[in-house]
């Protein structure tokens, strides 16, 4: 997946001191946020389920005549939903959906709440109808709803809660003071939600970075500096990671050698400035002939360059490197001195082997191929390849 951000970009907002996200760095912050929910899905179910039928305690002993209701409520309708939820947390669901079934669990326990409390009349019964200030606090701080999804479940928890109280026949006292709790619950939770979300996405923001530098760390160790293509290194660990994953039977590998013709003449000529250009613009030559995904291009040194073909015949190996070879030539670069062209061209030898073989093997086996086509007059591949349209005709169409 490509990076939300650049690294540099990054630093900026860092520095910046701002959490305002793009559309595109929300996103990887949400799935982020995503996946540690759904790892953390089975603690956060299990401590939650434990303390909220614990509250059950309370039921027996502070409003008794209606405790075979609230266990109802508890075991039947509220637990078995925070399951439900606790399972699709683990499905990893987009965060609307997540979010969504969240508040809705907060708005189904504040209902169990004042369905028990309108149940109920009395002292024990206004000292009940607090625990849902409790419910408001731990939905805003604990469950990490998206912004939009806490105030929305705060504002209708706040609501329900309200209306039970106001409607209720309860002393004008409690009804004052159960409006100011709720007011400064919402808004003491809310305000701790902010701070705590504004921590969360700065962390994110220091893991991203620690990863772009880490990206860039290891891109440096396994590129070219000047062409962006991998290096021998690269080349070195590509092979060594194909050999080792290589079942039976074994899987062909092709290796391109290649390199400017003449190039000595070119640097000498035009200039080491040039010459850098000149290197740049057959790596870029390179990279924009198709391949495979699998596929690996290597500047080897100095103007010898290699194409790594992981499972592909010699015959494909030969078309691939043609390819190149016209592309190169086809860019028209001057080069005046060349007794080859009056533009830079390349020679490019190609072997075929296998994984029961050295890697090094292979790689010989092309790097002869390349001198073989330099010394017969260069701007060639060797062995020659021949397309089906010069190929004698075959009783069956020839693979290319």
């Amino acid at each position: 997946m490509s990076q939300p951000i650049s690294l540099t970009a990054l630093e900026e907002l860092i520095a910046s001191g701002s959490l305002k996200f793009t559309p595109e760095l929300q996103r990887a912050f949400d799935d982020d946020r995503k996946s540690f929910l759904a790892q953390a899905a089975s603690g956060i179910i299990l401590r939650s389920l434990i303390t909220y039928n614990l509250f059950l305690v309370l039921d027996v002993v502070l409003l008794p005549k209606t405790w075979i209701i609230a266990t109802a409520l508890h075991l039947l309708v509220v637990t078995p939903y925070f399951i439900f939820v606790g399972l699709m947390l683990r499905r990893e669901p987009g965060m609307l959906v997540r979010d969504g079934m969240a508040s809705l669990f907060s708005v189904l326990v504040i209902l169990q709440v004042m369905i028990i409390y309108r149940l109920n009349t009395g002292l024990a019964a206004w000292q009940y109808q607090y625990f849902a200030v409790m419910v408001i606090v731990y939905t805003n701080i604990n469950q990490m709803l998206d912004m939009r999804f806490a105030l929305l479940a705060t504002g209708l928890n706040s609501l329900i809660y309200l209306t039970a109280i106001l409607t209720s026949a309860c002393p004008a006292p409690v009804k004052i003071c159960a409006c100011g709790m709720i007011f400064a619950a919402s808004l003491l939770s809310l305000e701790a939600k902010i701070r705590l979300e504004n921590g969360h996405k700065a962390q994110f923001l220091r893991r991203l970075r620690d990863r772009l530098q880490r990206h860039e760390a290891e891109n440096a160790a396994s590129r070219d500096a000047l062409t962006g293509l991998s290096n021998r290194r690269h080349f070195d660990e590509r092979t060594t990671v194909i050999w080792l994953a290589a079942r039976a039977p074994a899987m062909p590998v092709s290796i391109i050698m290649l390199d400017i013709d003449h190039f000595k003449l070119f640097n000498d000529h035009y200039g080491h400035p040039a010459g850098d250009h000149c290197i740049k613009r057959v790596a870029a030559a390179i990279s924009s002939v198709p391949r495979g995904q699998a596929d690996l291009a290597v500047r080897f040194g100095g103007e010898e360059f290699l194409l790594l073909l992981p499972g592909v015949p010699l015959q494909i190996a030969l078309q691939t490197a043609e390819r190149v070879r016209r592309a190169v030539e086809l860019m028209a670069i001057p080069h005046e001195p060349s007794p080859t062209s009056h533009v830079v061209t390349i020679s490019l030898g190609v072997a075929t082997g296998d994984t029961t073989q050295p890697a090094a093997a292979i790689l010989a086996t092309a790097d002869a191929a390349l001198y073989h086509a330099k010394r017969a007059g260069r701007n060639q591949v060797h062995p020659p390849f021949i397309s089906i349209e010069k190929s004698p005709p075959k009783p069956r169409r020839a693979a290319v």
